[in-house]
């Protein structure tokens, strides 16, 4: 407004001035925020090829323009309607930029640690195939406790079947010979023998199954530490090395025959049962249910633990990485300060500048009224002229012509 018209009704505020500092504040916001979008696109997308760095240059481009504008416009005018109490233009204003900063935010904050998520997962993988792999070789060690077992009934049945052809010892009959009883017993025996054999075997094969096994996850960390290789390079060469893992632990599950163990001590424990035989039965089932529950007994000392293999993690997306913002703590809160926080401030810092400008102005008008007001209350009556009437004009204008006459 020009001074012509600040003469003629001071009562009207003079214009409103935003401080000069946004004027470069907000435009270099925008073209930092505009940066940050386009150091994460290659990690949202895939931008190799001409195509690739064309959606790259306008996504960042269009995001800059984006947030220029809506900045601009809500510092420029929403603050300055907000000021002069439009509420709809404050509303407007904080929405816009919060919407804005919230997009900026998310793209940039998840494309920026995408990459360093990725590596966490895989090297929790690692962590949690160790572990896995520590609690199966525990349960084959001690399923190793049955082989001491085993080879005790190993011993006993066979002798116990010599001992009734010879001399009838379990039957009590006759003086020996290969009957049922003496058939019973080299069966029972022959199977003991053969599940004894397997845990000797299976006991070796873990040993050298877990030798490759931490091989495998000793090359599983080296590649993971890898730095000439990006990590989605790294990515490839660890799913091959989860696949080897998997391949071996197979083989050690196999190792300890544990479902056979118990299988053959419900056998024992079963006892048989021989028709017009009560005695010899009886005689029977009580040796075998002496090996059943000594077998029973060390195998009810072995616990399950756990048994879900860990699978190699999915690719890790946008929304992964909000899942380790605590580790990236330092990260999300200078970008949500850059992309949401600064420009909400500068906002609201505008507005009350503006605010304050109109208070100012204000109480100088009103200070201005009350001085006129004051001067002219005590001005000297006889002081003051009142313009005259248009008659007494007239008048006095008459009495000077009769005067001259």
């Amino acid at each position: 407004m020009n001074e012509f018209n600040k003469e003629k009704n001071p009562e009207v505020l003079p214009p409103k001035k935003i401080p000069a500092f946004d004027r470069w504040a907000v435009p270099l916001g925008a073209v930092i925020s505009g940066g940050l979008v386009a150091l994460a696109l290659p990690n949202l997308i895939d931008v190799s090829g001409a195509s690739g760095i064309a959606k790259a240059i306008l996504i960042a481009g269009g995001a800059t323009l984006a947030t220029y504008s809506v900045n601009r416009f809500a510092i420029d005018k929403g603050t300055e309607l907000a000021s002069r109490g439009f509420i709809t233009a404050s509303i407007a204003s904080v929405l816009s930029m919060t919407f804005v900063g919230m997009a900026f935010f998310a793209s940039t904050f998840a494309g920026l640690t995408l990459p360093d998520v990725e590596k966490l997962r895989l090297q929790e993988h690692g962590n949690a195939y160790i572990q896995y792999i520590g609690e199966r070789n525990l349960q084959a060690s001690k399923a190793g406790r049955t082989l001491p077992v085993m080879r005790s009934i190993n011993r006993d049945l066979p002798a116990k079947a010599s001992c009734e052809i010879r001399e009838a010892c379990i039957s009590g009959r006759g003086k020996g010979g290969r009957g049922t009883i003496a058939k019973i017993l080299e069966g029972l025996a022959g199977r003991a023998a053969a599940i004894s054999e397997q845990l000797e075997t299976g006991e070796a094969t873990r040993q050298s199954t877990l030798k490759q096994l931490n091989k495998l996850v000793g090359e599983y960390q080296s590649v993971l530490g890898q730095s000439d290789k990006t990590i989605w390079e790294r990515r490839g060469d660890l799913q091959k090395i989860d696949a080897k893992i998997n391949q071996i632990i197979a083989t050690l599950d196999e190792a300890i025959p544990l479902a056979l163990l118990r299988a053959y001590a419900s056998e024992l424990n079963d006892g048989v049962s021989i028709s017009e035989r009560p005695v010899a039965s009886r005689r029977l089932n009580a040796l075998l249910k002496k090996h059943g529950n000594s077998l029973g007994s060390v195998l009810a000392t072995l616990e399950l633990g756990n048994q879900i293999r860990p699978s190699f993690p999915a690719r890790t997306g946008v929304g992964d990485t909000f899942s380790y913002i605590s580790h990236f703590a330092p990260i999300a809160l200078l970008t949500a300060g850059i992309e949401l926080v600064w420009p909400i401030c500068l906002w609201i810092y505008t507005l009350l500048f503006l605010r304050w400008g109109t208070f100012i102005a204000g109480s100088q008008v009103t200070q201005s009224t009350s001085k006129n007001r004051m001067r002219r209350k005590n001005a000297p009556r006889q002081n003051r002229k009142s313009p005259p009437h248009n008659r007494d004009r007239k008048n006095h204008l008459n009495g000077k012509d009769h005067h001259a006459d």
